[in-house]
């Protein structure tokens, strides 16, 4: 049974990862836009993007309350730096949060690793992301955790004259603590954080340009105040362009099946600033994985608003 089950972990990972290298080639140019989209019209004294220098923020997907209890999206996911740009927060997502014996909260038994991945998109950006979280104690004892986050997205950026394209790889490698007590969960990581940024056209004077790394830390909470409320919450800041961002949500239990509620994220970091309002569903189990999902508004600090969409899952071997 445990080879089965590995050979359906080697499985998923195969698709997570070609969801993250198909993610470059399904994002949408579209035609440019009209001045008044040109955000220089609100950023007094900032440059275009795509000019020397101009970084673009996206939120990451590393932390992510996604999952109730194993909430995570997170998170992941923030900042960029190059097109004036933020992606999907979540967009990486940290999927693994709090577990009990909750059906709910995906079951009693004591799994070592989890595998996670999904998809974050709004009309201005695409980003997929995947990794695995692994518990020296098990998933729902204290401890000892390992999280290895990895994300890759096309953020876009429409000026009257041009279309700027940023796709940006991350990765982080985040060792940290499980801390439980009754309903209660807490999360602490700190670890090493890569961001690598391609341009289009390219700008060889762009400060964000290539490789960077940092140092990123991250907080996650979940609380079950009552059989049918649960609460998540999650935060995290990298060194790299001064990024962090945060997620918090709520969910009431539907026929004892899946959790549905309501989230607010947000992410900043030296050059842009995005925020979401949305609906989540997670919690939602279809044989050996389980399903998380939200839609919802999403406006930036360069005046664009839109939809986003975000559809997660995550498996224990």
């Amino acid at each position: 049974m445990r080879c089965v089950g590995w050979v359906r972990a080697f499985g998923v990972a195969v698709v997570l990862l070609a969801g993250l290298l198909g993610a470059s080639a399904q994002i949408d140019t579209g035609p440019a836009a009209s001045p008044a989209d040109d955000p220089t019209s609100d950023r007094p004294g900032e440059r275009q993007p795509g000019a020397p220098g101009v970084p673009i923020s996206e939120p990451d997907e590393f932390e992510s309350d996604e999952f109730a209890p194993f909430t995570r999206p997170g998170k992941f996911a923030l900042w960029d730096a190059e097109a004036a740009l933020l992606s999907s927060l979540i967009t990486a997502p940290d999927l693994a949060a709090p577990l009990t014996i909750d059906q709910l909260s995906g079951g009693s038994k004591a799994d070592p690793a989890l595998l996670f991945g999904g998809f974050d998109v709004w009309r201005n950006g695409l980003s997929a992301y995947a990794g695995l979280h692994w518990a020296a104690n098990g998933l729902d004892d204290d401890g000892l955790v390992i999280r290895l986050s990895m994300s890759n997205g096309v953020e876009r950026y429409d000026t009257p004259i041009r279309t700027y394209r940023t796709t940006i790889f991350r990765a982080a490698l985040t060792p940290g603590w499980r801390f439980k007590h009754g309903e209660f969960e807490l999360k602490l990581f700190a670890g090493l954080d890569f961001e690598s940024h391609n341009l289009t056209p390219d700008d060889v004077q762009a400060k964000w340009r290539g490789p960077h790394t940092g140092l990123r830390v991250a907080a996650e909470a979940w609380v079950q105040p009552l059989p049918e409320l649960m609460l998540a919450t999650s935060y995290y800041a990298t060194t790299i362009a001064s990024g962090y961002g945060f997620r918090a949500a709520a969910g009431w239990r539907w026929i004892d099946a899946f959790w549905l509620g309501p989230e607010f994220s947000g992410s900043r970091d030296e050059f842009s600033r995005q925020t979401r309002l949305g609906v989540h569903v997670s919690g939602l189990r279809t044989d050996a994985l389980e399903w998380s999902a939200a839609i919802g508004m999403v406006s930036d600090s360069f005046g664009r608003h839109g939809c986003y969409a975000r559809l997660a899952t995550q498996f224990r071997p």
